[in-house]
């Protein structure tokens, strides 16, 4: 397991700065980063015009899978502290989980993420930070609750 985390910190701490560095993803609406939480791994978003497109690769620590989520984000309001914009996100998606142990089922929940978003307002160092908490419900390999949740980084690409 700690293997599992330490490759995905170092595929994260080497995609961002080089393709920063490069400009392979320049002036575009990609975001990449890291998320710590159920789902620890690599986090990406694709803004699109109405909606963002969040997606995440990691280990769920909660069920022991190797874990895929991706979900429809849509802005749904903002609110301020002390000059600081936040967004409030609504979605929904898809989570998969590929069991990692043997004997164990792949596991395939609908999911509704709810979360807050903050972007630095800095061209030198733009980053996006978020809280998501995502409650679905499990459809394989039996019908039950599931629950993600995690805080994030993600360097956005302009």
């Amino acid at each position: 397991m700690k293997k599992v985390l330490l490759a995905l910190i170092l595929v994260a701490l080497i995609v961002v700065p080089v393709t920063a560095a490069t400009g392979g993803a320049a002036k575009s609406d990609l975001a990449v980063g890291l998320n710590l939480g159920t789902n620890t791994g690599v986090g990406v978003q694709y803004r699109m015009n109405d909606f963002d497109i969040v997606g995440n690769l990691g280990f769920g620590f909660l069920d022991g899978y190797l874990s895929f989520d991706v979900a429809a984000n849509y802005k749904v309001t903002e609110f301020e502290i002390e000059k600081a914009k936040f967004d409030v996100t609504v979605g929904g998606g898809a989570y998969v989980g590929i069991p990692i142990k043997s004997g164990a089922k792949l596991g395939l929940a609908a999911i509704a993420p709810v979360g807050v978003m903050y972007s630095l307002d800095n061209n030198d160092v733009p980053l996006d930070f978020y809280l998501r908490i995502a409650p679905g419900l499990w459809l394989l390999p039996d019908v039950s609750f599931h629950f993600s949740g995690y805080v994030g980084a993600l360097w956005r690409f302009n």
